[in-house]
């Protein structure tokens, strides 16, 4: 086995390895609403490094940005010695790495065991996005993601926004779509399940459940 066909399934095992789903109950988990509230009683720096201070956030941005592109690079490489990415490069490049973390997202919602509550994988999903999608469709996309949930003050509106941002983005900015749906049902999905649960997302922050 060569080395690029060992950093492309190393990146896909990455690419999938639902982490979050498995964080300590020792971390306190917060709507964006409970946050608030806390910001209130303190200040906003104070709620910011709560939540830049939780080395799950940084991990799990860089495994999204890492293993997008160790798929990325290892695809250009193997498409010429390899017949099916021969023939469905165009396709592989983008479907095959995105659907691999739609897979991702779904494992977290799923596996993640907290009594009414799903983990909001925004980190994750704002890496896979920023390097398996064009950037003049993705940057904007997330930004009025972003700009909604902290309107509202409601992480399920990150979720909701995104999706037919990233779908409308791609159809006029993009001359394939395909890379800008399969990136739409990544957002989708997170929402959908929670939904289909009927429970609310949460972020993780550094300080320890003990500390209320």
């Amino acid at each position: 086995m060569t080395l690029s066909w060992i950093i492309f399934f190393a990146s896909a095992v990455a690419l999938v390895a639902p982490l979050p789903a498995f964080y300590s109950r020792k971390r306190r988990f917060r709507t964006l609403h409970a946050l608030e509230i806390e910001r209130r009683n303190g200040s906003r720096w104070v709620m910011v490094t709560h939540i830049l201070r939780f080395a799950g956030h940084w991990i799990e941005l860089a495994r999204g940005l890492l293993a997008s592109f160790g798929m990325l690079a290892t695809i250009d490489v193997l498409q010429p010695v390899s017949p099916f990415f021969a023939t469905h490069a165009a396709w592989a490049r983008f479907v095959l790495p995105l659907s691999l973390a739609i897979l991702c997202v779904s494992l977290i919602a799923l596996l993640f065991r907290y009594p009414g509550k799903s983990l909001a994988p925004i980190p994750f999903l704002t890496a896979t996005l920023l390097v398996l999608l064009p950037l003049p469709v993705s940057i904007p996309a997330l930004l009025l993601a972003l700009a909604w949930a902290a309107a509202i003050r409601s992480l399920a509106a990150f979720f909701l926004a995104l999706p037919p941002s990233l779908a409308l983005l791609g159809l006029f900015l993009d001359r394939q779509l395909w890379p800008s749906l399969a990136g739409a049902v990544l957002a989708l999905v997170p929402s959908a399940i929670a939904f289909a649960r009927h429970t609310e997302f949460v972020i993780p922050v550094r300080r320890p459940a003990s500390g209320g």
